[in-house]
């Protein structure tokens, strides 16, 4: 990555603090002054980051970037310090320091807490040397406008270097979770099309993800191009009410988003239809395929689930479907042959007047309740002679009892809401 550099601007600096910086810059940059400059500040980062100093490989790397890095940054300051306009850049040890701490998902807090308890270090040594000049200050040099020049330049750099190693790190943090986010994706597509079937391998190559548990498939699609970046968090809130934990993300790219939700047991999805209403939902659609263990399991629920995904709707309850609720339509499909057996069967009831979408309503609560009119009046929220007056309505239309075809007239009613409301 190349060194981010910019221009500090600096008052012009009387001719006494001029000569006194000359000199000072070059004592300190003397071989023997900056390994005792960074010996200082790797102390005081250790006590301030115990883990730093425990006997590890993995520490003893990342003390020894950080020690790098600390070398470079004071031997870039020391070399602008005399002139009369800063010149910031972020050195190349900085950057690797950066990009490592990304690699190893250590937290961007992290790095900009070294930065700042460095930043402390150096306002207790600037304060130190404007203090101990004694006698040895030259005549006209004022020692207030020399803390105020040497601190501003100081704060500024190290400032400048909390900024720019921020945008290192992130860019690295995105490269890495884009690399395994690729990984991922393409794994998932060698387990779906059969080219990975073994359990361990495949688990591997998925980050982890177990392979020999119960697999919950959900496919989540974005209607709007912006709301892409939302699918995630409501896959994640659907995971919680499911009552799985970690699950695999994977993305396709697009407007989708898919995800695997892995249990031990096979979770109940029968409330999930309800709960959905608590869930913000903005122009997304969810399928949820059924819950079928193994690696055969996680093939098959990802294709329920993309099935069950053609039949939601962004608008109202139906942005969620299950897959064992619309199994059958699903796999009917919608075709000119279907749509013939649905005109066919329920043709008289395929009006939009709203007195043809209260029978169509009704007769599908009294068929998905098992023909009991109690209970679709009770989901209707009408008496029950209600719903014997409209059911008495559509055999009338229909020209036939609903008792001796509803199998049919459900099925054709269910295809209809599902694919043409």
């Amino acid at each position: 990555m190349p060194t981010k550099e910019m221009l500090v601007p600096a008052q012009a600096m009387p001719p006494e603090i001029a000569t006194w910086v000359l000199s000072y810059v070059a004592e300190e940059a003397r071989p023997e002054r900056v390994d005792a400059w960074v010996d200082r500040v790797v102390r005081r980062l250790e006590a301030s980051f115990p883990e730093l100093a425990a006997p590890s490989s993995r520490a003893d790397d990342l003390t020894e970037e950080i020690r790098g890095a600390v070398r470079e940054h004071w031997l870039a300051f020391l070399g602008e310090f005399a002139q009369s306009e800063q010149h910031f850049h972020l050195v190349d040890a900085a950057v690797r320091l950066a990009e490592d701490m990304a690699e190893r998902q250590i937290p961007l807090e992290t790095l900009t807490r070294i930065y700042r308890v460095a930043q402390q270090e150096v306002w207790e040594y600037v304060a130190e040397v404007i203090a101990g000049l004694g006698g040895e200050i030259a005549p006209g040099i004022d020692r207030a406008d020399l803390l105020i020049h040497f601190w501003g330049r100081a704060a500024s750099w190290l400032d400048d270097s909390v900024g720019a190693t921020t945008e290192t790190y992130q860019a690295a943090r995105a490269k890495a979770l884009a690399g395994a986010a690729a990984q991922r994706f393409e794994a998932a597509q060698a387990v779906l099309a059969g080219e990975l079937t073994d359990p361990r391998e495949a688990s591997a190559s998925l980050g982890g993800y177990p392979i020999t548990v119960h697999h919950t498939a959900l496919v989540l699609s974005a209607t709007d191009a912006e709301r892409a970046g939302s699918l995630e968090a409501v896959g994640n809130e659907l995971a919680r009410r499911i009552g799985a934990s970690k699950p695999l993300i994977v993305k396709p790219g697009g407007r989708q988003l898919w995800l695997w939700l892995g249990t031990r047991d096979a979770p109940d999805l029968a409330t999930l239809p309800a709960l959905s209403s608590e869930i913000s939902h903005d122009s997304v659609t969810v399928g949820v395929g059924s819950s079928t263990a193994g690696i055969a399991g996680f093939v098959a629920s990802h294709r329920e689930a993309q099935g069950a995904l053609q039949v939601a709707s962004p608008d109202g309850d139906r942005w969620l479907a299950v897959y064992t609720d619309v199994e059958l339509p699903v796999l009917l499909g919608c075709s000119p042959e279907v749509d013939l057996f649905v005109d066919r069967t329920i043709g008289p009831l395929l009006g939009d007047d709203e007195g043809t979408q209260r029978l169509r309503e009704t007769l599908e609560a009294f068929l998905a309740r098992g023909g009991s009119a109690e209970e679709a009046a009770k989901e209707l929220v009408v008496h029950r002679n209600t719903v014997r007056y409209r059911l008495g309505q559509a055999e009338e239309l229909l020209g036939r009892p609903i008792s001796r075809t509803s199998p049919t007239i459900w099925l054709a009613l269910q295809h209809h809401t599902l694919f043409h409301s």
